[in-house]
């Protein structure tokens, strides 16, 4: 039997659980009404009817929901880095007659593949649970979990992943002797086709959570998770929290020359806290029809880095290697030594950023049957970092989204 029959299986066996359990908690005695499982029972079942305006929310009678899903999802990293080049170069160049002059600059990029994976969700009331199989081979992988009320939305999501070949373009400036000994700026460039050996491991958790405050017209639910069908257009202003954590890792031997350009950094992890406010709106264009939008920025004021700083023999692999090759050859090439990178981990330095904007958005497209309904849905998160020291001035962002499509149905 294949691996994604048995999870398969095992999503099926837990929706039959929840079934059973469900079951079983409505013959709970008067006496169970007090304990834990009877409250929590209690509030999933309390009716929200005398707490909304019908007019605009209609509660489905069938409280079960069953959806057939597909997703799409991409990250992308984008990093900057600016050194001191002649405090790197120099020593390395000292044979050549060449000199390195003013900053140099490299900006990795990474990307994962967009990856696709099917699966199903069942759901009671406010509560649901899904489990999704990938398509492709992407290597990355993520979870979410998401709880959705009259009141809140909450939502949980980690994510990694890897990206073996990320591209790496370095921009700096040669300064080259003339016949007079005069010398002259030449500006060189790697181009996007120099790729790294390793890879380089990222790995993210975000956790947001906001409170509605017009949740007697408008119901978040109608737009993300079908527990409820807006009638007529109505918005609400939201306030809310987020926490992200991050952690990049470029620590692998042969990416010795990547460290040495990033500063010596070949670990960052980043920590964020955010507040802020927005608005979330339900369109009702036409009967049957939902269109959600929610926008909220956010000012992070928790924004620490921990920084994890490494030496390597590469300034000394680079000085043989010049000894050997011209300086297009060196550039432009693979490089002779890397099999013999070695890197080590010297210490860590951690440091508390100024305050900075990050906002999430969100978009909804629903269409309501009868007992029917199909979604599509997505996401999109920006993050900020910003570090600078003595040797070295660093910034980047991460680009997080996904959409989700389904199918579903009342029972």
């Amino acid at each position: 039997m294949s691996k994604h029959c048995v999870i398969f299986r095992i999503a099926i066996y837990v929706g039959l659980l929840m079934s059973s359990a469900a079951s079983m908690a409505q013959d709970f005695s008067v006496d169970a009404d007090h304990s834990f499982l009877g409250r929590v029972h209690k509030i999933i079942n309390r009716s929200p009817a005398r707490h909304i305006d019908t007019n605009y929310i209609e509660v489905p009678r069938l409280p079960w929901r069953i959806s057939l899903r597909s997703r799409v999802a991409q990250t992308d990293l984008r990093m900057h880095s600016s050194i001191d080049g002649a405090d790197l170069y120099n020593p390395i160049l000292a044979s050549t007659g060449l000199e390195l002059n003013g900053p140099l600059e490299i900006s990795p990029i990474m990307m994962t593949p967009v990856s696709t994976s099917v699966g199903i969700s069942v759901g009671y009331k406010g509560i649901s649970a899904s489990y999704s199989l990938p398509l492709n081979k992407s290597n990355g992988q993520s979870l979410s979990v998401r709880s959705i009320g009259r009141f809140h939305s909450a939502h949980l999501r980690w994510h990694k992943f890897e990206d073996k070949s990320p591209a790496v373009p370095a921009h700096f400036t040669m300064m080259v002797p003339d016949s007079t000994g005069a010398k002259h700026p030449l500006p060189f460039e790697m181009n996007d086709d120099w790729n790294l050996l390793s890879p380089i491991k990222i790995q993210t958790l975000v956790f947001d959570a906001f409170y509605i405050f017009n949740n007697k017209r408008f119901s978040y639910g109608a737009a993300f998770n079908q527990k409820t069908i807006q009638k007529r257009s109505a918005g609400s202003l939201i306030a809310g929290i987020m926490a992200y954590y991050a952690d990049l890792r470029m620590d692998d031997d042969t990416n010795a020359e990547l460290i040495a350009y990033m500063g010596n950094i070949g670990r960052i992890r980043q920590w964020q806290g955010s507040v802020g406010a927005g608005y979330a709106y339900n369109y009702v264009p036409a009967k049957g029809w939902l269109i959600g939008a929610t926008v909220m920025p956010m000012v992070t004021f928790v924004n620490r880095m921990k920084l994890t700083q490494y030496k390597s023999n590469f300034i000394e692999l680079a000085t043989d290697e010049m000894n050997q090759v011209d300086i297009d050859e060196y550039i432009q090439g693979e490089g002779l030594y890397i099999d013999q990178y070695k890197i080590e981990k010297v210490g860590s330095v951690t440091r508390n950023n100024n305050v900075s904007v990050n906002f999430t958005a969100r978009l909804s497209v629903t269409y309501n049957w009868d007992r029917y309904f199909a979604n599509i849905n997505g996401q999109f998160n920006n993050f900020q970092y910003k570090h600078k020291s003595s040797k070295a001035s660093m910034h980047g962002h991460l680009n997080d989204w996904y959409i989700n499509a389904s199918v579903g149905v009342r029972l």
